[in-house]
C-alpha cells in the first residue's frame, strides 16, 4: 500500500496536477484546500490498480496505475471541454461570472470520480494484512487501507462485456453507486461543499454524477459523455506494470489483442518523458504569464505593454510576448532539461504554436489566429497592435484590470472597427 505522494511520484503525475491547477485557475491556497485532498484520496483509493479489461475502452490504461492515470486524463479533458461552454446554461450574464468557478470545480470532481463505482470492474483484487491469507477486496466495505490491507494483488479477467457495460456514464451497481459521493463528502472541506450548495441546480447534477445516475443531457453529464466517446475511439496500448505492483496472470486471455504504436493524438500530453520542447510549453507559458502579471513584471493595458484586456479576452502582443518568454526560459535560473532544444532566437515560435494548439484563443473566420486592434493617440494619430486573444482569461490569470477602452478591434487587420 502506498500513500498519495508516493503514487503520484511513481506514476509521474506531478505535471498532470500542475496542468489541472492551470485549467482550474484556482489560487494555490484554494487548490490546496479544495482540489489536492480529493486527488490524494482517489489516488489512495485506487492505488496502482489498472483499468480492468471490461472497461478498457474507458481511457485505454490497462497498465499498473491506469485507473489513477485515466482519472487525471478524464479530468483534464473535461476541463478543456468545459472551456467551450457557458455555464450555468441559460443564466443571466451577471450570474455567470459569480457561478462559473463552481461549475468548473464540479466538472473536475465528476470527471475525476466518475469511475469510483467501477474500481474493481474486470478485476479481482486480493488484499492481505501480511499475516492472514489473501481475501477478496469489496470496495463497498471501504478502501483497501480501511479494510486493514498492507498488500494487495490483482487478477484481471477478459473483456466479455456488452457495449453498455463499457459506457462510463451508464448506471453502476447500486451497492457501489455511493462510492464517489463518499470520497467527495469525506475529503472535500465543508466550506467548499457549502459554497457549491449555494447553486442547487449544480449540486443536483453533481450528486447525480457521483451516484451513477448521470443525465447525459445535463451540462456536466454531456461533458462526461463527450469524453466517453473520445475514449471509445482511442487505441489500446500495451504497457508493462509499474515497479512495485504485483499481478497474477489473467484468468482468461483477453478477447482482443491490444494494438502497438500510438498516434500523437492518443498520447498523454503531460507525461514527463515527452520532450518539453514539444509538450508543456503552453502550460508553462500561461503559468509564467500569470506570475508575471501578479508580480507586476508584466504590465497590463499600458501603451507600450505586451498584455491588454479587451472585450474579447486577453490580447497578447505577438510575437513580442512569446519572445520575452523564450528569453526568460533560456536565460533564467531554471535552464536545464525542461528547456532542452529551445533556442532563444527561434524558440518563441515553438511557444506560440504550442499555445495556439491548445485552442484557448479567439480565431477570426476559423483560420486567422492573429487579430488587430487600434489605439487612437493624442493628435489624431493611431497605432495598431497585433496579437492573439485568449478567451476567458480569468480561468488562468488570477488578477486582471478592467477592459482597456482605448483599444478597438479592426476587422481583418484593416478597415473599419469590428461591430
Amino acid at each position: 500500500m502506498l500513500d498519495a505522494r508516493s503514487l503520484i511520484d511513481q506514476l509521474h503525475l506531478v505535471n498532470a496536477i500542475r496542468v489541472l491547477r492551470i485549467k482550474l485557475a484556482f489560487p494555490p491556497e484554494v487548490f490546496a484546500l479544495a482540489v489536492r485532498p480529493l486527488i490524494d484520496a482517489y489516488a489512495e483509493w485506487v492505488q496502482l490498480l489498472p483499468v480492468g479489461t471490461s472497461l478498457v475502452g474507458r481511457g485505454c490504461h490497462p497498465q499498473a496505475g491506469g485507473q489513477l492515470l485515466r482519472a487525471c486524463v478524464s479530468a483534464i479533458r473535461a476541463l478543456d471541454r468545459r472551456r467551450g461552454q457557458i455555464l450555468p446554461r441559460g443564466a443571466a450574464p451577471e450570474v455567470i461570472g459569480e457561478l462559473a468557478h463552481r461549475w468548473t470545480y464540479a466538472v473536475f470532481v465528476a470527471a475525476l470520480l466518475c469511475d469510483a463505482g467501477r474500481v474493481d470492474a474486470g478485476l479481482r483484487v486480493w488484499i492481505s494484512d501480511g499475516a492472514e491469507r489473501l481475501r477478496v477486496w469489496r470496495p463497498t466495505e471501504g478502501s483497501m487501507r480501511e479494510c486493514g490491507a498492507s498488500h494487495y494483488r490483482v487478477e484481471a479477467f477478459s473483456a466479455g462485456v456488452s457495449s453498455g457495460d463499457r459506457d462510463p456514464v451508464a448506471p453502476v451497481n447500486p451497492g457501489a453507486s455511493a462510492l464517489a459521493l463518499r470520497l467527495f463528502e469525506g475529503r472535500v472541506p465543508a466550506a467548499i461543499r457549502d459554497w457549491l450548495n449555494k447553486d442547487q441546480a449544480l449540486m443536483a447534477e453533481l450528486h447525480a454524477c457521483l451516484t451513477g445516475q448521470v443525465d447525459k443531457a445535463g451540462a456536466i453529464g454531456s461533458l462526461l459523455a463527450d469524453d466517453a466517446r473520445c475514449d471509445m475511439q482511442a487505441r489500446s496500448v500495451a504497457v508493462g506494470p509499474a515497479p512495485g505492483a504485483v499481478f497474477i496472470a489473467p484468468a482468461v486471455e483477453a478477447d482482443v489483442a491490444p494494438e502497438h504504436g500510438v498516434t500523437e493524438s492518443d498520447q498523454t500530453e503531460f507525461l514527463e518523458d515527452v520532450r518539453p520542447a514539444e509538450r508543456g510549453l503552453a502550460s508553462s507559458f500561461m503559468h509564467w504569464l500569470d506570475q508575471g502579471i501578479v508580480a507586476g513584471r508584466l504590465t497590463v493595458n499600458q501603451h507600450d505593454g505586451l498584455v491588454h484586456v479587451v472585450a474579447e479576452g486577453l490580447l497578447l502582443v505577438s510575437p513580442g510576448i512569446f519572445r520575452r518568454f523564450a528569453k526568460h526560459r533560456t536565460t533564467g535560473s531554471r535552464v536545464g532539461a525542461d528547456v532542452a532544444g529551445l533556442d532563444q532566437r527561434e524558440g518563441w515560435r515553438d511557444v506560440m504554436r504550442a499555445v495556439l494548439r491548445e485552442g484557448w484563443h479567439l480565431s477570426e473566420g476559423g483560420a486567422v489566429n492573429m487579430l488587430c486592434y487600434e489605439r487612437r493617440r493624442s493628435g489624431g494619430t493611431t497605432i495598431r497592435i497585433h496579437g492573439i486573444v485568449i478567451r476567458e482569461p480569468q480561468r488562468v490569470i488570477r488578477t486582471l484590470p478592467g477592459i482597456d477602452p482605448a483599444l478597438v478591434r479592426i476587422v481583418d487587420g484593416a478597415g473599419s472597427p469590428a461591430a
